[in-house]
């Protein structure tokens, strides 16, 4: 990996200000995920290497590698499954911005953008297949199972998401089980299997799969606000994306689940022609209400599980690196 783009990878990540030697095992796993999607057709390595250099904080993967470090870590065995993580999590991503016609990521244009629906798809069955190509030679029959029952709540969760886009119905407890299979479930697949396979005690492996849980819903639930609040360079898309897409996420259900608000946000559900003053009225609904207060601290109840499973797991440097984790989120909050 080049210093300039080893620097724009960091940069991106902006964490493990204490912990940063966590960042020389992204730097491998990275060089791993490059070495192994090389493709025959030119098209293919234009599109993968367009989603590398567009970056991305590798948590997934991160998080396989520090589980393991509270067993019996071997790098040579984790590396090849972290890798498989991350281009799992790269697949999902080119599938998603085909549904959602999206033209942004991360800053950048999208695969389906760029080349098309037909080219991304191929793009995303290139990397599912890439990704299972590197599990098959690092997992176990068990943790292989573990993964498939991943990927298929994960494709759930995005059902889910489409078939609702644009509804009425507004319910706290469905848009969790939403993001919990569709964003936690691979964060706690990360942390499970990372553990798992370095032969770690039953108990450190249900810790760390409940962190990997709960971080996820807390990350989720974050990349929720700052979709209303953030910074557009930083959000690498433009604000609301969500509402104008018609997925209505926790901050707009407490909104309409407020009897004061409810009224004035239901003229903007369910259309998809909306104004850019439009939007605007929707951030300062959702704000004004309380909406992105109750999801900063439904977020927080979730960072908060993560120290209580982290405070059970014993004193080693993989652990203040998950610390670190916890607390670089919640200053990202909004």
């Amino acid at each position: 990996m080049s210093a300039d783009r080893l620097g724009g990878l960091l940069k991106n990540m902006g964490i493990w200000k204490k912990h940063v030697d966590v960042y020389e095992d992204i730097k491998k796993i990275d060089d791993y995920i490059r070495k192994s999607l090389k493709a025959n057709q030119r098209v293919l390595n234009d599109a993968v290497n367009e989603l590398l250099n567009a970056g991305g904080k590798r948590l997934r993967p991160a998080m396989v590698l520090l589980s393991g470090r509270f067993g019996k870590y071997n790098e040579e065995k984790l590396l090849p499954l972290a890798a498989a993580v991350e281009i799992m999590h790269m697949a999902t991503l080119v599938h998603d911005d085909i549904i959602d016609q999206a033209e942004m990521r991360r800053g950048r244009p999208t695969a389906r953008s760029r080349w098309g629906n037909e080219t991304a798809v191929f793009t995303g069955d290139f990397l599912f297949t890439k990704s299972f190509e590197l599990v098959t030679h690092s997992i176990s029959q068990r943790n292989m199972h573990y993964l498939s029952n991943a990927i298929k709540a994960i494709c759930e969760g995005e059902v889910d998401q489409f078939e609702s886009r644009f509804g009425n119905e507004f319910s706290i407890l469905r848009y969790l089980k939403r993001i919990g299979r569709k964003t936690a479930m691979l964060f706690a697949l990360s942390c499970q299997v990372g553990a798992a396979e370095s032969q770690c005690k039953s108990s450190t492996i249900r810790l760390l799969r409940k962190f990997g849980y709960d971080f996820g819903m807390a990350f989720q639930i974050t990349d929720d606000l700052l979709d209303f609040c953030g910074n557009v360079a930083e959000v690498g898309k433009p604000l609301c994306s969500d509402f104008l897409e018609g997925v209505y996420t926790l901050p707009v259900i407490y909104t309409m689940l407020n009897s004061q608000f409810k009224d004035r946000m239901a003229q903007y559900i369910g259309k998809d022609n909306l104004t850019e003053s439009d939007i605007e009225e929707v951030g300062r609904l959702v704000k004004e209400s309380g909406g992105l207060e109750k999801s900063n601290k439904m977020a927080l109840r979730y960072l908060e599980r993560c120290h209580e499973s982290l405070d059970k797991l014993p004193d080693i440097p993989a652990k203040g690196a998950m610390k670190e984790l916890v607390e670089e989120l919640i200053e990202r909050r909004y």
